[in-house]
């Protein structure tokens, strides 16, 4: 049965647009449990009342998609597709991560191809960070893991060190049998108010969090 087909269901652009906080939960197949094979992550959107509002589905048939899954498991470059969870159209958004060496990123486009933004890792010593620019570079808003909060991401916009909190990223816990033998993760994502760019790149930064600190690594 379709996933869309045993929940309620809420446009995605409307909780986009309007919704202070979106559950982002993974799903993940059931040969995960038993061998090492990597499937493309596919997550369920949620809005906070519980009614399915997205899919995130990694895109399955890129030429080496699959030897890269198998290789650089958490570390592989993709394509991800964002949609309504009933429609019938095309994405809303899409975000690519592009191979890199060391500190990742993902860009966001909307539905038609423009760029909505840029989240990016930056290197730093005792924190976990990633900036949220605008097409053009200019630093929006930035995603920070204070050092003794694992599962915790806070968005902050302001000057550099003396922002003020306007999001949040939390990984909810899973249960002992997803904890121990899946990397299926479930995050409480609490979405900047007003800002439509912002709350997208934070949904996106939301998803570069599972795949930099909590997907299963050799």
């Amino acid at each position: 049965m379709p996933i869309a087909d045993r929940y309620a269901t809420t446009p995605l652009a409307s909780a986009l647009a309007s919704s202070p906080r979106l559950l982002l939960r993974q799903g993940r197949e059931l040969v995960e449990l038993f061998t090492s094979l990597e499937s493309p992550n596919r997550y369920a959107i949620h809005a906070e009342d519980g009614a399915l509002t997205g899919l995130a589905e990694e895109r399955r048939g890129e030429v080496g998609a699959f030897f890269a899954r198998w290789f650089l498991q958490s570390r592989r470059p993709f394509t991800m597709d964002v949609s309504d969870a009933t429609a019938r159209s095309g994405p809303s958004l899409v975000l690519r991560r592009p191979w890199t060496w060391w500190l990742s990123r993902i860009e966001v486009e909307d539905g038609e191809g423009r760029p909505v933004g840029t989240v990016r890792q930056r290197f730093t010593l005792l924190r976990r960070r990633l900036d949220l620019e605008a097409p053009g570079g200019r630093v929006l808003a930035r995603v920070v893991g204070p050092l003794l909060r694992p599962w915790t991401f806070l968005v902050e916009a302001g000057p550099d060190g003396a922002g003020r909190e306007v999001g949040r990223i939390e990984k909810r816990w899973s249960g002992l049998l997803r904890e121990g033998f899946t990397d299926e993760d479930t995050f409480l994502v609490t979405l900047p108010p007003g800002d439509a760019p912002l709350r997208r790149l934070v949904l996106a930064a939301a998803i570069l969090v599972d795949f930099n600190w909590f997907e299963q690594r050799r």
